[in-house]
């Protein structure tokens, strides 16, 4: 009896170290499963795996999914360090897809929106040859739509400050009473004025077609005559050279002596000295000379109307009697 009762004992410790075995067994699948699940990852569907070396991943991280035209054909699995100096990033791509990708496709990493997140894309290429299991393709990303706005801070925060300033301004226009109904009578005033505009626009249509046609010939022809304006410019600077070269100063010098000598013979002249002199500052000889040609202009007078009173003529020998 004893014998059974050992027996019996040691078969029932049995099963339980058996249910016991397979509970763990089935809650190791069980986790595996639900960690597979949870990353989007098949578990008992074929896995390829490529790697992609970057200089820069762009935000690329683990567990991001790889795209080929919208549709998801696995994820990043590792991102890791391949070396400091240079950087160079090292991005493990799991493929769960039966999908051949040409040897010459590109890996692009790109920003998913604007609220962030990025997205891995395989752009495929043209050539026959595929890529074999663990193969390593080519890279490039694309700059995050957020890349920049740093530099933009200072610029948004003056922007910023203007319309604060602008709104504070606006409300103390408004503030006070009567403010709203000013400003509606000013906007009231400017339409007002657009409508005239409007209207005086409108009935010198035809004037105002001449004038931008007129304009417009006005344009021409000084296109036109762009050449002989150069000539004429050109010409006006050979003519300032041909001043700045020329003495300027000796001529000046030499109009200054001769205003200075002219100086000195109107002093002269003022003075009385010499017979130019005389004549303008002695008035007694102003008046004999006066006298002399009155006289003389009195004999002239004479001679012409009585000439034989001066002049004696003998015609054939004969002696005219004289008056």
């Amino acid at each position: 009896m004893e014998k059974e009762q050992v027996k019996q004992d040691n078969t029932s410790h049995n099963k339980s170290k058996l249910k016991v075995g397979i509970f763990c067994i089935a809650a190791v699948v069980i986790f595996y499963l639900g960690a597979c699940f949870f990353k989007g990852i098949s578990a008992f569907g074929k896995k390829t795996y490529y790697y992609a070396v970057f200089e820069n991943t762009g935000g690329l991280q683990e567990s991001n999914a790889v795209m080929l035209n919208g549709y998801k054909i696995g994820q990043v699995t590792k991102v890791s360090l391949l070396s400091d100096n240079p950087v160079r990033l090292c991005a493990e791509l799991m493929i769960t897809e039966p999908v051949n990708i040409p040897k010459d496709s590109k890996v692009q990493v790109a920003p998913k929106d604007l609220l962030g997140g990025t997205v891995v894309n395989i752009l495929f290429g043209n050539d026959t040859h595929m890529l074999q299991a663990k193969d390593t393709m080519a890279t490039y990303v694309v700059p995050q739509m957020t890349d920049g706005i740093d530099g933009l801070k200072a610029q948004l925060a003056s922007i910023l400050t203007s319309v604060d300033t602008i709104a504070l301004s606006l409300k103390e226009v408004l503030s006070p009473e009567g403010g709203a109904q000013d400003l509606k009578g000013t906007l009231a005033n400017l339409e007002a004025t657009t409508a005239n505009l409007n209207s005086i626009l409108g009935n010198n249509k035809d004037k105002v077609g001449k004038l931008v046609t007129n304009l417009e010939k006005f344009s021409n022809n000084l296109q036109e005559a762009g050449p002989q304006l150069e000539t004429i410019v050109n010409n006006l600077d050979k003519i300032s050279d041909s001043v700045a070269k020329a003495n300027v100063t000796q001529l000046i010098n030499d109009a200054q002596q001769a205003i200075g000598d002219v100086q000195l013979i109107v002093n002269k002249i003022q003075k009385g000295d010499g017979t130019l002199g005389q004549l303008v500052t002695n008035d007694t000889l102003y008046s004999n000379l006066e006298n002399s040609l009155h006289s003389l202009d009195e004999l002239l007078k004479d001679l012409k109307a009585n000439p034989k009173k001066y002049i004696n003529v003998t015609v054939f020998g004969k002696k005219e009697k004289k008056n």
